[in-house]
Formats: C-alpha cells, sequence, structure tokens
C-alpha cells in the first residue's frame, strides 16, 4: 500500500482505495513459488509471470542493443557526420514525442499483452527489411530513416504499455523491487549487447546485426505468450481526449510528479546526447574501430547493471530523493569528466560511472512516480515519463550533434554534463521540491 503525500481528505481516500484495488487485481498469490523464496535485489523473481517477462525482455533488449550499435556505426561510415547520425536517432525517436500520450491511454484502456506483441512482431518483420537491405548493399540514409521512424512509432507503443504491464504480473508490494530488475535486465543487455554488436560488426557486417535482432523478437514473443494474468475488468468507453485531460489533471493536482517529470526531461535533454554521440566520441576522440567502439558502450552498460541492482538493494532502505540528487550529480560530473580525457583507459572507468549515475537518478524517478500513481492512471502517468525520457531524447541527439559539428564532441559533451550538475543542485537546494516523493510500498 502506498503512503500517500499531505493531501485533503478526499484525494487521501481515493489514493487508499485505487492502491487496495490494485493489490486485489495483481497476481495471486498462487503465482508465487512454494519452496525457495527471492528476497532483497531479487524479491520478485519468486512471481514466474515475471520471471517469463525478464526472460524474454533481456533477450529481447539485447538484440535491441545490436540493432542500435551497428545502426549507428554504419550511417557514420556512410556519412562522416555526426549531425547525420543524430538525425537518424531524431527519426527514431521523435514517433514517441509525438504518440507516446496516446499509447498511455490505450495502455490504460486496451490489452496490454496483446499490446506489447504487437509491437514486437511489426518490429522483427522492419528489423529483416533493415538487415536484407543492408545485405544486398541497397540501404541507404532516407531508407534507413523510414525504418527507423517505424521502429520509433512501434516503440511509442510500447513503451508506457510495457511500465504499466509490470504492474499486473507484480503484486505491488514487490513492484518497485521489480522495476530495479526490469531496469537491470535492460542495462545487462546494455552491457551484452554493445560487445556482441561489435564483434558481429568486425567479422560479418551490420547486415548480420540486424539480422540478429529480428530473431531476438521472438523471444518476448514467446514468453509474453507463457505469462498468465487475471482478466481485466472491462474497460470504461474508450474516450481518448477525456482520459488524456484525466491523466494530465492528477499530475497538476501533486507538485511533486511535475518535478519529477521535469527533472527527467532537463537530464534527458542535456545529458543523454552523449550516448547517441558515442560512435563519433569513439571514432574520432578516442581513436578506435568497430570493436572498441562496442566494449566502451559496454563499459558504460556494465555501469548502468551495477547501478540497476544497487537501486533494487537499497529500496527499502536509501531515499528515492537521495538518490535521484546524488545520480544526477555525478552523472552530469561524469560527462563534464568524459569530454576532457581522450584515452580509452581514462574513458572507460568514466563510462561506468555514467552508466551507473544515470541507472540510479532514472529508476529512482521511475518508481517514485509509480509509487504516487493509482494502478487505474499508470499508462498514462508513465507515457509522461515515457514523453520525458524517450520523447526529448530526439530533440537533444538533433541539437547536440549540431553543436558537436561546431565545438567538437568532446566540448559537447561537457557543456551537456555541466547543466545536469546543475540540475542535480537545485534539487539539493531546493529540497522541499521532491522531498513528498518519499513513499514505501507495504509488505
Amino acid at each position: 500500500m502506498v503512503k500517500p503525500e499531505s493531501d485533503n481528505g478526499n484525494n487521501t481516500n481515493n489514493l487508499n482505495a485505487d492502491v487496495i484495488e490494485a493489490d486485489v487485481t495483481s497476481p495471486a498469490a498462487s503465482l508465487v513459488k512454494r519452496g525457495f523464496q527471492p528476497r532483497g535485489v531479487f524479491a520478485s523473481l519468486a512471481h514466474k509471470n515475471f520471471v517469463f517477462f525478464l526472460s524474454g525482455a533481456v533477450l529481447s533488449n539485447i538484440g535491441t542493443w545490436i540493432q542500435m550499435v551497428a545502426l549507428g556505426w554504419l550511417v557514420l561510415e556512410m556519412t562522416k557526420s555526426a549531425f547525420y547520425v543524430g538525425l537518424v536517432n531524431f527519426a527514431g525517436s521523435v514517433p514517441v514525442t509525438v504518440l507516446v500520450l496516446f499509447a498511455g491511454v490505450a495502455a490504460d484502456r486496451l490489452d496490454r499483452k496483446k499490446l506489447i506483441i504487437g509491437t514486437q512482431i511489426v518490429m522483427l518483420v522492419l528489423a529483416l527489411i533493415l538487415a536484407y537491405l543492408t545485405q544486398v548493399n541497397a540501404v541507404n540514409i532516407p531508407i534507413i530513416i523510414v525504418l527507423n521512424l517505424g521502429f520509433g512509432l512501434m516503440t511509442a507503443i510500447m513503451f508506457p504499455t510495457w511500465q504499466a504491464y509490470l504492474s499486473d504480473i507484480v503484486p505491488r508490494k514487490d513492484l518497485m523491487n521489480a522495476i530495479a530488475l526490469n531496469s537491470a535486465q535492460f542495462h545487462m543487455a546494455r552491457l551484452v549487447g554493445p560487445a556482441l554488436a561489435g564483434l558481429i560488426l568486425a567479422a560479418y557486417g551490420a547486415a548480420a546485426n540486424f539480422y540478429v535482432n529480428a530473431v531476438s523478437f521472438l523471444f518476448v514473443i514467446l514468453a509474453l505468450a507463457a505469462v498468465k494474468t487475471a482478466p481485466r475488468e472491462k474497460a470504461p468507453e474508450f474516450r481518448v481526449m477525456a482520459h488524456l485531460k484525466e491523466g494530465f489533471a492528477y499530475v497538476n493536482d501533486k507538485p511533486v510528479l511535475k518535478v519529477l517529470l521535469i527533472s527527467t526531461g532537463l537530464i534527458t535533454l542535456f545529458g543523454m546526447p552523449y550516448a547517441t554521440l558515442m560512435p563519433v566520441l569513439a571514432k574520432n576522440v578516442l581513436h578506435l574501430g568497430a570493436s572498441g567502439f562496442g566494449f566502451m558502450m559496454a563499459f558504460n552498460g556494465m555501469g548502468a547493471l551495477v547501478g540497476a541492482l544497487l537501486v533494487g538493494g537499497m529500496a527499502n532502505t536509501v531515499k528515492r530523493e537521495t538518490l535521484i540528487r546524488a545520480g544526477a550529480i555525478a552523472f552530469g560530473a561524469g560527462l563534464v569528466a568524459l569530454g576532457f580525457v581522450h584515452t580509452v583507459w581514462l574513458a572507460a572507468p568514466v563510462l561506468v560511472v555514467c552508466g551507473g549515475a544515470f541507472l540510479v537518478t532514472s529508476s529512482a524517478i521511475n518508481t517514485s512516480l509509480q509509487a504516487l500513481t493509482p494502478g487505474r492512471l499508470r499508462g498514462r502517468i508513465m507515457s509522461m515519463y515515457v514523453l520525458m525520457f524517450m520523447g526529448i531524447m530526439p530533440f537533444s541527439g538533433l541539437i547536440f550533434g549540431a553543436v558537436a559539428e561546431f565545438t567538437g564532441v568532446d566540448i559537447a559533451i561537457a557543456i551537456g554534463g555541466a547543466i545536469t550538475v546543475i540540475t542535480g543542485l537545485v534539487l539539493i537546494l531546493r529540497r522541499s521540491l521532491i522531498d513528498q516523493s518519499e513513499s514505501t510500498l507495504a509488505a
């Protein structure tokens, strides 16, 4: 059960009612395995639905990272331009900006499992098309942009649905842990995927990477097919604008949610361009080839994995506000350092810090948002989070790709890092902005 922030009596009673409803509609105790019971960092693995979900997700995400790394490298090889790398990233992310809020309504009103499986099937087909056209040397930048727009459209539908689906397969008492482990699997894939991508790129070329990604989508489809959940109650009439308005009204009534969402947007806008610019940094500053670039991304993913596991273990011992503030400052400081280190052996540990610090920050914000949101609104609130996270990425990549053309990629990354540090300092100096976000999930 959520301990709500101070509010008027009616709002508190409504929130408690929503929490009770969420507990009732979560998977029944019969879904918990008998005998050995995972605890601490791995508590949510006691639920077999979550095990299916997590195993399929990690395999699919490894494939996604393999494609992302290969695509960034392919575009750089084709164009020799940081701007085009940012432009392709923009094409893949801009549908999230435009459509994710509507996807949040769909996640609250339609069958979440079917929505996710549908997106995976479409992305499998798109990956096969990209792989074949690359294999026969028929791919070009316009084709890549169109296909990436398709991936972005499916991502816009999938991400808020994916986040909200966690509450369907994990009881509320373990939801915080499940969020952390879901982040951990994503970043474990981020650790393994880029390293594999570099090896596959060097040995077989970009087309092979895209074929591997296509196959990986099969795993999440099969895993989700094995997940069994209780039928959801028949949704009310699907009125998109009315449901959107309801979600915005809820956020407007809770200032802490607004601050958490704005903080996510600022950190994404100024901090995350380093991920888009990593191919340029690896090639032009660190003087690495494809395999070296893959391993640099793997160091970054290793840091994120460690950060996710730390969040899972500290979920009930360290205040989320503390994690958000410390993570934002550490992430920004790491980016500033990355702008001034020009050797592989210095860049690698800095990338570990950047990956871990960002993961700590984003997971703590994600958990705070979900803990303060009733189940019936979770899809819409998480769509706002995805908008502030992924929806801003196309603009950050495009802006900082252009900045890098004039200042150099290292200076562009350092500038973004400095602004991220300032964001964290504001949250420290004005502690009341997010102090209300502290709430706990009852056992």
